[in-house]
C-alpha cells in the first residue's frame, strides 16, 4: 500500500467519527488513568498519567501526526477548585503506515497531565472524571474513546513501589527540557537547518530526527544529518502548508544514542528561526533573490531603458536644447538645469516609493506569499505587455514630457519638468516599473528607497550627460520605426514575467480553479484587445461607447473569475475529501485481490469534461460516501503520455477520456460509468453495483 491509502483511511475515519464508537466490544487501544501514589492531598500538584495500551500492530499519533491523523486528547470533568493542565506527550516513534511515515506511539504509552488540587479538601474520596479520545490505525483507522474515572482517598500516603517505578520509567520517555548543547535554527529557501554544538565533543547522537509541534517539516522527506568538527547539522524541507515559515522551531529532537545520556530519548527544543545569510539569499517563499548590488544595477538599467520608449526618446534632445536656450549657453547654468531636472525625477520616484510603502508593501521578501499580490502583479505584466506589443495604446500625451510646465522659463520650470517627465510618462514607464517593483519589494525599507533612487538616476542620466555636453544631442539616433520594434520586442520580457507569476499563482489556486484562472486571463486580454481595436478616435461615438462597455465587461468578468480564493479555514481543511492514489495496474490488481472496492478515474488536466466531472461530482458528501463504503480511489492521470493507461483504456473498449470504472469486491468485471458525471448519478451507479 502507499501514502494515499493511508490518507484515505485516515480521513474516512474522521468522517466516521460523527458516529458513536463507545460500544465496540474489542477496542484496539485500552485506556486507563494512573497516579504515582494511591491518595490525594490538599494543595498538591498531582501527576496523572493517561496510559494507552495498544493492540499489536496498532498505533496512535503525536501532536504532529506526520501526514494525517490526530493526537490523543482528554476532556476532564473535575470537582470544583481542581485545574488540569495540557497533555504532555512522550517522544514519538517514526513509523510507516500504508507506505507513508507517521509520528506516533505503539505498545504501552504514557501521557501526563498535571492536576492542581485546591488548598482545602473534605475527608473522604475524590473522583476525577475524564473522556479520552484517540485515532488508532493499522490496515484501517478507527476513532476510539473511553470514559475514565480515577477515585482517590484524601490523605497522605507513600507511593507504591511498583507504580512509582513504572512512573519513573515512563517519565524518561518524556522529552528532556534542559538541552545539553547550543542550538540554532535557520532557513535557506524552503530548507530548515538545525545547528547543534554539544558540550561533549566526543559524543555521538546516533540518528537524529526532529518532530515539530506544528507540522512545519515535510515528514515524507528524509532529514539529513551531517557532522563537521564539533558541530552537527540536521536539515529538512519545510512543509508547503507552513508558508510563511513560523518564527520559532518548536518540537522534540530525538537521538537514538542519547548523545552522552542514553537514558534520555528526546529533548524539547524551542528556538527562533533566523533568516538566511549569504550573498545569494532566498525569500520566505523559497524563491532566490539576487544580490543587492545586482538588484540596484538592474533598477538603474531599467531607468535607462525608459528613455528608449517612443513617448520619451523623441523629446530628450528637445528638452536639453530647451535647457541650453534658457541658460544662454552658460555651461554651468545648463548643468544646473540638468541637476534640477534630475531632482524632479528623484522626487517623483521617492513619492512613488512612499505610496507603495504606505499601501502595505511591508512584508519584505514575502509578498509573493499573498495570492492577491501575485495576481495583481500578474495582471500588470499581462496588460502592459499587451500595451507594449501594440494591442492597445495608452499615454500618447506623454510625448510632451512635462506639458505646459515644461514650457515655463527658469529653474522652477525645469524642476517641475523633471517631475512631470516621470508622472506624465507613467504609461510608458509602468511596464518597467512593475518588474522593478517586483524585485525591489524583496529588499528592506531603506534599500527599497535606494532601488527607486537608482531607477530615477537611470532615467535622468541622459539628461545629465547631455546637459554637460550639449553637442552630443546631434549624435543621438533619429527617432523612427526602430523604436516601435524595440518596444514590441521588450513586451516579450513582460509576457515572460507574466508566465513566471502565473506559475507562482498556480500554487495558490490551481488545484481549486485552474481552468477559471486561464479563462479569466483570456477574458481580460480579450477586453483590452476590444478596447484597442474599436475604441479609437477615428471610430464613431456609438462604436467607441460599445467597445468601452464590452471591454469593461470582459475585464471585470475575467478579473472576478480568476481572482484568488480565500484561504481555507481549519474547519474547511478538516472536511472529508476523496484522496486519490496514483493508478498503476499492479496497485489496482493488489487492491482487488484484497477484496476492496476500487474506483478508477482516467483523466487529464487538458480534458475539460474531466475537470467538469471533478467539480460537479467529487464533493464533500461523495467523500463521505467513499469512506462509508470503503472505496479506494485511484487516479490514472494521462496529462503526460502514459502508454500503460492508454492500453488499459483500450482494454475497457474505450478510446478517449474521461473514463470512470468501478470494480466491486471479489470481482474483476469493470463497471464503466457514463461520460458526464453528477453526484447523484455516481452515487446511484455505485449503490447499484455494490448491492448484493
Amino acid at each position: 500500500m502507499s501514502r494515499l491509502i493511508f490518507l484515505f483511511f485516515t480521513f474516512a475515519s474522521l468522517a466516521f467519527g460523527q458516529f458513536p464508537f463507545g460500544d465496540l466490544e474489542q477496542p484496539h487501544v485500552v485506556a486507563r488513568l494512573l497516579t504515582a501514589k494511591p491518595t490525594i492531598e490538599a494543595g498538591e500538584t498531582l501527576d496523572v498519567a493517561l496510559v494507552l495500551d495498544h493492540e499489536e500492530h496498532w498505533h496512535t499519533y503525536y501532536v504532529n501526526p506526520g501526514q494525517a491523523g490526530f493526537a490523543p486528547s482528554i476532556d476532564w470533568q473535575l470537582p470544583e477548585g481542581f485545574e488540569a493542565g495540557d497533555l504532555t506527550f512522550p517522544t514519538p516513534i517514526l513509523g510507516t503506515f500504508a507506505g507513508t511515515p507517521f509520528y506516533g506511539y505503539d505498545g504501552e504509552t504514557w501521557f501526563f497531565t498535571t492536576v492542581k488540587v485546591p488548598d482545602h479538601l473534605e475527608a473522604g474520596e475524590i473522583t476525577l472524571h475524564a473522556k479520552a479520545s484517540w485515532l488508532t490505525c493499522n490496515e484501517t483507522c478507527v476513532p476510539e474513546d473511553a470514559e475514565l474515572t480515577l477515585t482517590l482517598p484524601v490523605g497522605p500516603s507513600e507511593p507504591e513501589a511498583a507504580v512509582a517505578a513504572a512512573f519513573q520509567t515512563a517519565l524518561k520517555v518524556l522529552p528532556a527540557s534542559e538541552v545539553p548543547w547550543s542550538i540554532s535554527a535557520s532557513e535557506n529557501g524552503a530548507m530548515i537547518t538545525l545547528s547543534l554544538t554539544p558540550q561533549n565533543p566526543g559524543g555521538d547522537p546516533g540518528e537524529l530526527h526532529f518532530f515539530s509541534e506544528n507540522q512545519m517539516e515535510d515528514s515524507s522527506a528524509p532529514q539529513i544529518l551531517e557532522h563537521q568538527e564539533n558541530q552537527w547539522t540536521l536539515t529538512f524541507p519545510r512543509h508547503a502548508d507552513t508558508d510563511p515559515a513560523p518564527e520559532r522551531v518548536k518540537g522534540i529532537l530525538k537521538a537514538t544514542q542519547g548523545w552522552g545520556d542514553p537514558a534520555v530519548q528526546g529533548w524539547a527544543i524551542d528556538v527562533p528561526l533566523t533568516e538566511p545569510t549569504g550573498p545569494l539569499a532566498t525569500n520566505s517563499a523559497g524563491s532566490p533573490q539576487l544580490p543587492v548590488p545586482m538588484v540596484l544595477a538592474m533598477m538603474f538599467l531599467g531607468g535607462m531603458i525608459l528613455n528608449l520608449m517612443p513617448c520619451v526618446f523623441p523629446v530628450i534632445g528637445l528638452k536639453v536644447m530647451g535647457f541650453v536656450q534658457q541658460a544662454g549657453h552658460s555651461r554651468s547654468k545648463i548643468v544646473t538645469h540638468g541637476l534640477l531636472f534630475t531632482l524632479g525625477v528623484l522626487l517623483s520616484f521617492w513619492i512613488l516609493a512612499g505610496i507603495l510603502l504606505a499601501g502595505g508593501i511591508a512584508n519584505w521578501g514575502g509578498q509573493l506569499e499573498n495570492p492577491w499580490v501575485v495576481y495583481i502583479l500578474l495582471l500588470v505584466m499581462l496588460i502592459f505587455g499587451l500595451n507594449m506589443f501594440g494591442v492597445f495604446e495608452v499615454g500618447t500625451s506623454a510625448t510632451s514630457v512635462g506639458g505646459s510646465l515644461a514650457a515655463q522659463q527658469g529653474l522652477a520650470g525645469t524642476f517641475f519638468s523633471g517631475v512631470l517627465a516621470t508622472v506624465v510618462a507613467t504609461p510608458c514607464s509602468a511596464p518597467f516599473l512593475a518588474p522593478a517593483i517586483g524585485v525591489a519589494v524583496t529588499l528592506p525599507g531603506p534599500l527599497f528607497f535606494l532601488a527607486f533612487t537608482m531607477m530615477a538616476l537611470g532615467l535622468s542620466t541622459p539628461y545629465l550627460l547631455l546637459s554637460a555636453y550639449p553637442a552630443l544631442v546631434d549624435k543621438l539616433p533619429r527617432p523612427g520605426a526602430w523604436m516601435e520594434s524595440f518596444k514590441q520586442g521588450m513586451s516579450f520580457l513582460l509576457l515572460g514575467t507574466a508566465g513566471y507569476l502565473l506559475w507562482v499563482y498556480s500554487v495558490h489556486v490551481f488545484d481549486q480553479k485552474g481552468i477559471q484562472v486561464m479563462l479569466g486571463l483570456t477574458a481580460i486580454a480579450a477586453g483590452f484587445w476590444v478596447y484597442g481595436r474599436w475604441n479609437l478616435p477615428s471610430k464613431s461615438t456609438r462604436t467607441r461607447g460599445t467597445a468601452g462597455a464590452v471591454s469593461l465587461a470582459l475585464v471585470v468578468t475575467g478579473f472576478v473569475i480568476a481572482k484568488p480564493i480565500p484561504a481555507p479555514s481549519e474547519t474547511e481543511l478538516a472536511r472529508p475529501k476523496i484522496h486519490w492514489e496514483p493508478w498503476t495496474k499492479e496497485l489496482q490488481e493488489q487492491l482487488m485481490a484484497e477484496g476492496k472496492p476500487v474506483y478508477v478515474d482516467f483523466t487529464a488536466r487538458w480534458c475539460l469534461t474531466c475537470q467538469t466531472n471533478k467539480t460537479a461530482t467529487y464533493t464533500e458528501d461523495m467523500a463521505r460516501y467513499f469512506a462509508e463504503k470503503g472505496i479506494i480511489a485511484l487516479k490514472a492521470d494521462k496529462t503526460a503520455s502514459r502508454p500503460d493507461i492508454d492500453e488499459e483504456i483500450r482494454k475497457l473498449g474505450m478510446s478517449a477520456i474521461p473514463v470512470n470504472v468501478f470494480y466491486t469486491p471479489g470481482s474483476t468485471t469493470p463497471h464503466v460509468t457514463q461520460t458526464v458525471l453528477t453526484e447523484n448519478y455516481l452515487r446511484g451507479f455505485l449503490d447499484e453495483k455494490l448491492a448484493p
